[in-house]
């Protein structure tokens, strides 16, 4: 094995008298053996890449003259891997074990400088005709190669990186490795429907940065690991950035209209979205990489222990499902555009900025018509309480003393009784202006009409002790029958809601 940046591994080995000419035309014979694709070819080196069958990346070998008598085989990890699982030596091994085998061969080791000539230009041409074609990369080099950016394979590591170091501020500010707590969750940015209507919608993005615990954090890591090395490429750089921070942002906000008060944190809605794409681009065979069943089982089994981790006492399984959806969404506007690409990514950018735009300002307000309503219905208990203050004051008419203490119930109707209705009514009225549903505007209403009937009907009251007269008997009976009736219609609507 061996180590480096890349990785690789070299070995000299001696000519053994073969002329160089003979040396390079054998190597371009053993490189065709190796099935090793010729990259270029000339006089004083050959360059080919290998070929392997576990769909990672491969290597790139140079054999060159190190001396006159000596040549250096040299093997270097493709994809920048610093570690190479002992595949840049067995390239070097296998190389000259045939090299030495075609030496037992050679009958005639001279070749004329011409004939050499000629026969490297007849190499040469076969070299320009054969066609590049893209590399089928499913699986890693090394579990080191997660960490790793290489062509088509960016802004995954760097997601991955910001998401450890995410973890390890937190880890020195005192946060526990295995088990944080909730309030520390919060804290670091983790999402929660209170705090994040109130101004704070950017825990719907930082959310997506903070890991719940270390195990959290590997499988999300390695999780993102393989669906970027599959979608990085499809999707462009910025294409696969713009619908990893799309697809968490809106698994939070799914999180928030399930359970405002769950708090949802981590990356599982961006990587959920991300195998939603792929789910769409392995169905409608968009994606040019073909995926064996032997690495559709660490994905099947990654996939599932981020949905372990989602159904927990804390964490709410919305923000997996409502990011898996949008990428739903995401794969199957990315297939009706086709090749254009870019379009489809400035389409999703669009489409998603409005959605999300919308969906936290309708849950914000949603959000506020429940807080509204919480004082409503507290300052509603001082409404009842003056209102059992004006009745007691009206009941004393009913009984005999009036007529014998006459001032004390003229004082009782008039500066206890009708002053109460009147506060009812200016408690209404403010609260009215509150952000209610409109059931409850309208309810206010009735509040208002009720209480000014019973300022009218304690007016009558008044004046009917005030005068000793029964004159007003068949007015108090009328107005008693509409109080009746708005009453009715508010324990109605109370009973509805």
């Amino acid at each position: 094995m061996a180590f480096g940046f890349p990785a690789s591994f070299s070995q000299l080995t001696p000519l053994n008298n073969l002329p160089p000419s003979t040396f390079i035309l054998k190597a371009i014979i053993i490189c065709q053996k190796l099935n090793w694709s010729l990259i270029s070819i000339d006089e004083n080196e050959i360059i080919a890449v290998s070929k392997n069958n576990k769909n990672t990346w491969n290597e790139t070998i140079s054999i060159a003259f190190e001396e006159e008598a000596t040549a250096i085989i040299t093997s270097s990890s493709n994809g920048n891997q610093f570690y190479d699982c002992g595949r840049n030596k067995k390239n070097t091994d296998s190389f000259l074990e045939l090299y030495f085998e075609e030496l037992k061969n050679i009958s005639n080791i001279n070749l004329d400088k011409d004939a050499f000539l000629e026969d490297l230009k007849i190499e040469q041409k076969n070299l320009l005709s054969v066609k590049e074609t893209e590399q089928n990369i499913t699986s890693f080099y090394s579990f080191f190669s997660i960490f790793i950016p290489t062509k088509n394979y960016v802004i995954t590591p760097i997601l991955i990186y910001l998401n450890i170091l995410y973890f390890l501020i937190m880890l020195f500010s005192g946060v526990h490795f295995f088990s944080p707590e909730i309030q520390e969750i919060i804290d670091w940015g983790g999402n929660q429907g209170p705090l994040t209507s109130e101004n704070q919608w950017w825990r719907l993005l930082s959310a997506c940065f903070v890991p719940f615990n270390f195990f959290h954090l590997v499988v999300s890591t390695v999780a993102l690991a393989y669906v970027g090395l599959l979608l990085e490429s499809y999707l462009t750089k910025w294409g696969f950035l713009i619908t990893y921070l799309f697809c968490g942002i809106i698994g939070n906000l799914s999180s928030l209209y399930w359970d405002k008060d769950v708090v949802s944190a981590g990356a599982s809605g961006a990587i959920f979205g991300l195998y939603g794409i792929l789910f769409i681009a392995l169905i409608f065979r968009t994606l040019k990489k073909k995926i064996n069943i032997i690495s559709i089982f660490p994905i099947v089994f990654l996939v599932l222990l981020i949905v372990c981790f989602s159904f927990t006492d804390t964490i709410n399984y919305a923000q997996p499902i409502g990011g898996f959806s949008t990428g739903i969404l995401f794969g199957l506007i990315l297939f009706a555009f086709g090749k254009k690409r870019n379009y489809a990514v400035a389409f999703i950018t669009s489409t998603a900025t409005i959605a999300i735009v919308f969906l936290y300002f309708n849950f914000r307000s949603s959000q506020v018509y429940i807080y509204q309503v919480m004082e409503y219905e507290k300052r509603m208990q001082e409404f009842t309480d003056m209102e059992n203050m004006a009745l007691e004051a009206y009941s004393v008419q009913y009984g005999n003393s009036y007529s014998e203490n006459k001032e004390s119930t003229l004082y009782l109707i008039k500066d206890r009784g009708i002053y109460y209705w009147n506060e009812c009514i200016t408690l209404i009225t403010e609260l009215d202006k509150l952000y209610l549903p409109k059931e409850i505007h309208e309810q206010n209403q009735r509040f208002i009409e009720y209480c000014k009937l019973r300022i009218s009907l304690y007016e009558l009251a008044y004046q009917k002790i005030l005068e000793s007269s029964s004159a007003y008997d068949e007015k108090m009976l009328e107005l008693n029958f509409k109080i009746a009736s708005v009453m009715n219609k508010i324990n109605k609507a109370r009973a509805k809601n």
